[in-house]
């Protein structure tokens, strides 16, 4: 668990889980809250809300209007959480926001969007959870990617 990975650095830890015991909270050290609160709170939100149609959007501009100045949000769980439109409006709006993504909606982010061009947004390619084998197979790709790319640069020159 993330928590436990984060204990030795002494953080206040809120987590909004609707389905938690307050006792288990207690025992993982957390606070509950709501995720208005999280968004009012955190220096650092991070998007861990499971992938089911009542999250679709819960992440939207309300949440964002209410991050901290400077504050960082991270969304490594799952892109249709986030209303990507309402997240676009505040982070043009508010410069000192960021946005560290893992995953979008829909994944890549569609041609044009603003995603690829806003300079407080960081996505990159959804490799969370990778583990083992599969990291090396996808540095194999990246590999054959990379070769790809620069043998038609080298075509595309020779024109």
């Amino acid at each position: 668990r993330a928590t436990e990975l984060l204990r030795p650095y002494e953080l206040d830890i809120m987590v909004f889980d609707p389905f938690m015991p307050e006792e288990k909270a207690a025992a993982m050290g957390v606070t509950q809250a709501s995720l208005e609160e999280i968004f009012e709170n955190c220096h650092i939100i991070s998007n861990h809300l499971a992938n089911n149609p009542q999250t679709v959007g819960m992440i939207n501009k309300s949440c964002f209007d209410r991050m901290m100045p400077s504050a960082v949000f991270i969304n490594t769980g799952r892109g249709a959480q986030v209303n990507e439109a309402d997240m676009i409006d505040v982070l043009k709006a508010r410069p000192d926001l960021t946005a560290l993504l893992d995953v979008t909606f829909p994944e890549p982010p569609v041609e044009g969007s603003e995603l690829y061009t806003l300079p407080n947004v960081k996505l990159s390619s959804h490799i969370a959870g990778s583990l083992n084998d599969e990291v090396h197979r996808m540095s194999e790709y990246m590999i054959d990617e990379f070769k790809r790319f620069i043998s038609s640069l080298h075509r595309n020159n020779q024109r």
